[in-house]
């Protein structure tokens, strides 16, 4: 790897420090700024009344242990619940099993931890970071819904907005003709597209950016997606080694959980490759 591939490759706090804390919470992305993110990748869903929560999950049951979906609780409602009870049970174990080789370690117990609000976050990070807007929810209201949130913090210009829905983001560009997006495939459980097939899909809709799986990250799909001028956005990354991978093939950036600890790997590593490309010319 050249220094200058991985001094380039753009490293994006998966929903905040989400390793360290739960999950699209302020605890997250205030880890996050504390850690030097310059990028955050954060999921949207509309609530009962309209509103936009931050919140990954088709349903409540594993991480709030209830029935249900967010589109159907109220804002308020959702805001009352506590998402660092199911960090503290059972997912700083899962997201830091040690065999991935992250070494991350939460500061302490999360409880409580409550879900997060759309406008609340913006409030308080809307102009710290750029901020990577998926489009998670299908209701056909949230991408009005979260560019206008977006538009009353003035931060249109820092956003990406990205989806697995083509829908949603042929809505979201009939609204926003000229705001930065991408296209996240597979599907858990689809087969990748072809390369071509992507740059199709991008092209239809007039996006700039591809966001393969990292199970669909090739040295082609790259290649032929940076030949049609698209920038090549990784997820799903689970190890140490499946991030150097993807600086590898070329990916311009990608989404991980590890946010500190995989900064200091792509530094630890730029600084060796700086070590021995001096050497090299020495010799």
């Amino acid at each position: 790897m050249r220094p200058a591939d991985i001094g380039s490759f753009r490293l994006i706090a998966h929903r905040g420090a989400s390793a360290a804390a739960p999950e699209n919470t302020r605890a997250a992305f205030r880890l996050a700024a504390e850690h030097g993110a310059e990028e955050i990748e954060t999921d949207t869903r509309c609530t009962r009344d309209g509103r936009v929560v931050l919140f990954h999950d088709r349903t409540l049951q594993t991480k709030l242990g209830r029935m249900g979906r967010a589109e159907d609780l109220t804002l308020d409602e959702l805001q009352a619940l506590d998402i660092g009870a199911w960090f503290d049970r059972a997912g700083a174990a899962i997201l830091n099993d040690p065999a991935a080789g992250w070494n991350e370690v939460p500061p302490g117990s999360a409880s409580p931890e409550f879900v997060l609000g759309f406008d609340d976050y913006l409030d308080e990070f809307g102009e710290r970071f750029h901020h990577n807007v998926e489009l998670k929810g299908v209701t056909p209201d949230l991408p009005r819904a979260v560019l206008t949130a977006i538009d009353a913090a003035g931060a249109r210009e820092r956003c990406t907005f990205i989806s697995f829905h083509l829908d949603q983001l042929e809505r979201l560009r009939g609204l926003a003709p000229n705001a930065t997006a991408g296209w996240l495939f597979p599907r858990a459980g689809e087969a990748p597209p072809t390369p071509e097939a992507v740059v199709r899909e991008c092209r239809r809709f007039g996006l700039q950016q591809c966001n393969p799986r990292y199970t669909a990250l090739t040295e082609r799909l790259v290649q032929v997606a940076h030949d049609a001028g698209l920038e090549v956005r990784a997820f799903g990354i689970r190890t140490t080694t499946e991030l150097r991978r993807a600086v590898r093939l070329g990916a311009d950036g990608a989404t991980v959980d590890w946010f500190r600890a995989g900064q200091r790997l792509l530094e630890g590593d730029q600084r060796a490759a700086g070590a021995s490309a001096r050497t090299g010319k020495a010799a």
